[in-house]
């Protein structure tokens, strides 16, 4: 097994910030992925449109390259179950809203849903709900029990999502379940940049 406070630390590094005490309980009490990255949304906390909006998210966020991406390890269901599960009314309330507003948005560029747009198109979308979020935090810095903004939370679960799935855990955290003897001296070039971690 995954060392639960080691991944908590390192998805903290890969987000550049500390993880909300709700994804922090989550992992913690062992919310997975989906086996083998076949999960379907079943909790029926996320609509069929939120779903696809978060789908298209989390996608952009980690797309598939030479390693499998956030959809081949079934980050919606992961997402969808720690919503429904640890999260706060008020943190899913957030979501809700935050999925909404980013339809309204592509509605009003190019009417369509989000998950309809263009890679280029979500993107755009998505460095601006980025910007904010970065805004948001950077003005709430100082009040205590301030409001995440929605898309750092996505975020957020996209990472946790594909960090502890198989794929995540054994390709991009490099973990290894049964470590061998210690070498000391290994060059950087066999145990790849995220050992730095």
């Amino acid at each position: 097994m995954m060392d639960r406070r080691d991944l908590l630390y390192r998805a903290s590094m890969l987000l550049g910030t500390v993880v909300t005490a709700s994804a922090a309980s989550g992992i913690l009490a062992g919310c997975t992925t989906a086996p083998d990255g076949m999960g379907e949304v079943k909790s029926g906390f996320l609509t069929a449109e939120e779903t696809a909006t978060v789908s298209a998210m989390a996608d952009q966020i980690l797309p598939r390259t030479d390693t499998p991406g956030a959809l081949d390890v079934g980050v919606p269901a992961f997402i969808d179950r720690m919503l429904s599960g640890y999260y706060t009314d008020k943190e899913r309330g957030i979501v809700r809203a935050g999925l909404a507003s980013a339809n309204a948005d592509a509605v009003r560029l190019r009417g369509k849903s989000f998950a309809q747009l263009t890679s280029d198109e979500q993107v755009a979308l998505m460095r601006s709900y980025d910007q904010a979020q970065v805004d948001q935090t950077r003005a709430n810095a100082s009040k205590e029990g301030a409001s995440p903004h929605y898309f750092r939370l996505v975020k957020e679960l996209t990472i946790i999502g594909f960090c502890t799935s198989e794929a995540g855990a054994t390709r991009l955290m490099n973990y290894v379940q049964t470590p061998g003897p210690f070498r000391g001296d290994v060059p950087l070039s066999e145990v790849g940049k995220a050992s730095a971690l």
